[in-house]
């Protein structure tokens, strides 16, 4: 039986961007440790807004069949004219129902608690050997070069035990312990930006009397507002009081009762058709738009949260945070495992910067438009599904065809890349269905994508046995490439070369090559990276061998 290997990682916070992080490392072999500070999980809806991209994440990691079953559509949203709170003034659909395309299989928003999604996640962090830690507090941390020396401090989980201290060393540490989290402090950086006037107080209860199925919304922020949504968990709903006039959230907060009268003042007549029950969680709070200067120094970074904070409106902060996770996870696997430079981390911040900062330009416009009543103020879809997000600039992609036309081709911003002119390196990789394997068997892009190694795309009816025969010749563990035809006439099940073998996929519906493929192309090839972003798009070995020379220590 082979020893268990001592953790490489120090994960401290367990919110989604550290367990997506966690499960990203573990499906790559990287032993992990997490530690949360808090003594039990912890409770309530909070990030319960699931983007597109993030479904796609999840699934990447095999986490959708777990949680879709609980997920729920968007609710209808209806507002109320006040005062009585009865009336219905208006009726929207905040994420207007989309039907998936061949491209894009999960299409729409969905809504699943954060206490849901991270046992979820936990329990399948659990199934690789890693369990979450609770009561385990980071104190402080020492960077070498080598290494990162932490002081932990193990809060027993008995009230009557004294707590332990402890003593350790791991190759990196990452942050991913929220706002006031202790890895920033000790790597001695700020969240810089601005405090909003905006209090809020925010919670889940048990409630009867208001339909489920419907987004309810009562007064306005320029005054006080009053937000009451159902839950996946049957007759618990989640609440929001925020607005300018809401000044002390310690007085809202200080009962049960003084929260339930709270919500009384401010629904007008509907209070008396409604029964309040038990408050399960709580928590008040001030809007924050801030960001790290940096979310990498040394051997530390910052992911979700602890490196971010902004407006909740448009649902972009666990999704952001989640993103951070995968991004990070498969360079340090890399990078562990003596496949790449540690250089290669430094893409993390130069990638994700930028993605952070227009996200919060966009939240805090959001905001602002939904604080002042203004058109689209409730409206959450668009480049708030996060399909739009790229890299497009990024030192580690590589694209050809970007190469001989200049900076200025298909220059895009960093939420907004439109795959209707064309797939480019630092996309996201779209889905396609329909690749049936000449044995039968059909498949689609997504099944093929693995979060642990790169996927390279042979988009050609002939492919030349010199290419195949240089793809060989990088290790299996590192890629799989697959060669993806129009038509299956005259292909073998397999292409074979040097006793080696390429599986060949019939593109059925066409759909890959419609994505992909420009209408004047013969071959392409796409290089998948194992967060599902296309690395590199290019003609020739000589291009995919460009491309691995920029990740890999050797090739």
């Amino acid at each position: 039986m082979s020893t268990p290997q001592s953790p490489k990682v120090l994960i401290v916070g367990a919110g989604p961007s550290g367990l997506i992080l966690a499960l990203s490392l573990r499906r790559n072999g990287i032993p992990v440790r997490v530690i949360e500070k808090t003594t039990e999980h912890r409770k309530g809806q909070r990030g319960a807004g699931i983007m597109p991209r993030s479904l796609e994440v999840f699934g990447f990691l095999g986490l959708l069949p777990q949680m879709s079953p609980s997920m729920i559509d968007v609710p209808l949203l209806t507002m109320y004219k006040m005062p009585e709170g009865v009336e219905i003034v208006e009726e929207m659909a905040m994420v207007p129902h989309l039907e998936p395309t061949p491209s894009i299989p999960n299409i729409n928003m969905q809504l699943l608690g954060q206490d849901n999604t991270d046992k979820i996640f936990r329990a399948e962090l659990e199934k690789s050997g890693c369990e979450v830690e609770l009561g385990v507090e980071l104190q402080h941390l020492e960077q070498f070069d080598d290494h990162v020396k932490v002081s932990l401090l193990k809060h027993s989980l008995d009230e009557k035990a004294e707590s332990i201290k402890e003593e350790a060393s791991y190759e990196w540490v990452i942050g991913a312990d929220g706002a006031k989290g202790a890895v920033r402090r000790e790597m001695g950086l700020k969240l810089l930006g601005e405090t909003t006037p905006h209090n809020f107080v925010t919670g889940d209860f048990r409630l009867e009397g208001l339909q489920v199925n419907r987004w309810h919304i009562w007064g306005d922020m320029e005054t006080t507002m009053v937000s009451i949504r159902p839950t996946e968990n049957p007759g618990v709903f989640n609440f929001l009081i925020s607005g300018s006039q809401l000044e002390d959230t310690s007085a809202v907060c200080a009962s049960h009762e003084t929260v339930i009268h709270a919500i009384k003042a401010h629904i007008g007549k509907q209070a008396d058709t409604v029964t309040f029950g038990e408050i399960l969680y709580l928590s008040p709070g001030r809007i924050n738009i801030r960001m790290a200067e940096t979310f990498h120094e040394g051997r530390t970074f910052l992911v979700g949260d602890a490196g971010h904070v902004h407006s909740q409106t448009g649902g972009q902060g666990m999704n952001t945070g989640v993103q951070d996770g995968f991004n990070l996870g498969w360079k340090l696997a890399l990078v562990l495992k003596g496949h790449a430079s540690p250089s290669l981390l430094d893409t993390f911040n130069e990638e994700r910067i930028p993605v952070v900062a227009q996200m919060l330009q966009i939240t805090e416009k959001l905001l602002d438009k939904t604080a002042h009543n203004e058109a689209g103020g409730w409206e959450r879809s668009g480049h708030l599904n996060q399909l739009g997000v790229n890299y497009r600039w990024s030192s580690i992609v590589l694209d050809e065809e970007r190469e001989l036309k200049g900076p200025e081709f298909a220059k895009i911003t960093t939420y907004d890349a439109d795959t209707k002119f064309g797939v480019y390196a630092g996309d996201r990789a779209p889905d396609a269905p329909g690749l049936v394997r000449i044995a039968g068997a059909e498949t689609r892009l997504f099944e093929l994508f693995d979060p642990t190694r790169h996927t390279v795309l042979v988009f050609s009816n002939n492919p030349d046995d010199s290419l195949l025969a240089g793809l060989n010749k990088y290790s299996g563990d590192l890629i799989q490439f697959f060669v993806i035809t129009e038509g299956s006439k005259g292909m073998p099940e397999v292409a074979q070369v040097d006793g080696k073998s390429a599986e060949v996929l019939e593109d059925k519906d066409g759909h890959a090559y419609a994505t992909y493929m420009r209408v004047d192309a013969t071959r392409g090839i796409y290089i998948i990276r194992p967060d599902g972003v296309v690395g590199a798009r290019v003609e020739s070995l000589d291009g995919v061998q460009r491309y691995f020379s920029g990740i890999f220590l050797r090739n």
